[in-house]
């Protein structure tokens, strides 16, 4: 008979590999916050706290008697990091990798600092500022990377509580201290995580269509303005359209459950045969659109391959595709961009239909929104 103990261990360890596992949410939430218009405000606040660690580089400065290469060397670190990081934050969004390793690094440097400070009472308050990195690894990141922080703010915090015991042999306010460390750097980034990742469900069950698990109209085109903030050096965007040839024949011939079977294998094909960084949405009811930005090579063969791709598909159905292709990434208006792009891809997929279907054509467009 198994014990009450060991069913409940069985229940919980699925969540804790659940929780684990947790992917890493920098990509939806980035394209959430710039659809919505947040980007620039959460950018220039951003810069302010990343900025931040140049006090840092003034803080520990006062331990320069006792350890002046490691501290002019941490102070300078700190004031590079800040300045370099709040420069990042108002040029542009940094890329996922970019924003996890400002968190880490600025969550490492407060840490050295913390412990650096001459003054014990002083440094175990300083580990408190970790909680910063921690919520911001929890908004944007992974499971992972909160535990990183709260190892790092544990371990710190540690060492600063045992000098405040060591200094003044008050064992009450250094297990105080640690326990306030341990308690913000823990709960705030959980329930900051558990706030986001309920917000992203609601999100994703709002943007997505149910029948093809692909993005719909408005989920579309929110990712696809968030895509345009991406560096682009030496590629195309590329936007494809397609419509599904003679499907209304194919509902009427076979019934609307054959239909629905076939769109749903239809967005399989083209998540399969796209590249991971395309962005698809179902449009309308047999329309779908891509947006991505590719390498010149792989953009001109794309459209062919995913005409290629339905054709293939064990289901009585073909598409004409269109695409329009721009070199580099236009620098005007984002969603402006993306309608002239989707409207001479939506022109050239009906140039694929009156010449019969089953086929794609491929229409360069000039850069007229450079700058």
């Amino acid at each position: 008979m198994i014990s009450s103990s060991t069913s409940k261990r069985r229940r919980l360890r699925p969540a804790a590999n659940r929780w684990w596992n947790q992917p890493d949410q920098f990509d939806w939430l980035s394209g959430y916050l710039h659809a919505r218009g947040l980007a620039p405000a959460t950018r220039r606040l951003m810069a302010v706290i990343s900025s931040a660690l140049v006090l840092m580089a003034f803080g520990v400065l006062g331990s320069r008697d006792e350890h002046p290469v490691l501290t002019y060397t941490v102070a300078a670190a700190a004031a590079i990091a800040g300045i370099g990081y709040g420069t990042l934050w108002l040029r542009r969004w940094p890329t996922r990798r970019q924003s996890l390793m400002m968190g880490m690094v600025g969550g490492s440097m407060i840490a050295v600092g913390s412990g650096m400070q001459t003054e014990p009472v002083v440094a175990l308050m300083g580990c408190t500022g970790l909680v910063v990195t921690g919520g911001y690894l929890a908004f944007f990141h992974n499971t992972k990377a909160v535990l990183f922080n709260f190892a790092v703010a544990a371990t710190v915090g540690t060492y600063c509580a045992l000098r405040v015991f060591e200094t003044y042999d008050d064992r009450a306010s250094a297990l105080a201290g640690l326990w306030l460390i341990i308690e913000l750097n823990l709960a705030v980034p959980l329930a900051i995580q558990t706030v986001v990742r309920t917000m992203g469900a609601d999100v994703v069950r709002s943007d997505h269509d149910a029948l093809t698990g692909l993005l719909n109209r408005r989920g579309f085109y929110e990712r696809a303005s968030s895509l345009l903030t991406s560096p682009a050096a030496d590629s195309d965007l590329i936007v494809v359209m397609i419509d599904l040839d003679a499907f209304k024949r194919l509902n009427d011939t076979y019934g609307h459950l054959a239909g629905d079977q076939a769109l749903a294998a239809v967005g399989w094909a083209l998540r399969k045969a796209s590249p991971g960084s395309a962005v698809i949405g179902r449009t309308g009811g047999e329309e779908f659109l891509l947006i991505d930005i590719l390498p010149v090579a792989q953009a001109e063969a794309l459209p062919d391959e995913l005409c290629a791709a339905i054709a293939a598909l064990p289901h009585p159905v073909t598409a004409s595709v269109g695409a329009a292709v721009v070199r580099g990434l236009p620098q005007s208006d984002a969603p402006a961009v993306i309608e002239a792009l989707t409207r001479t891809a939506d022109a050239t997929m009906y140039e694929a239909k009156r010449s019969g279907g089953n086929q794609a054509l491929i229409r360069r467009v000039s850069p007229l929104f450079q700058n």
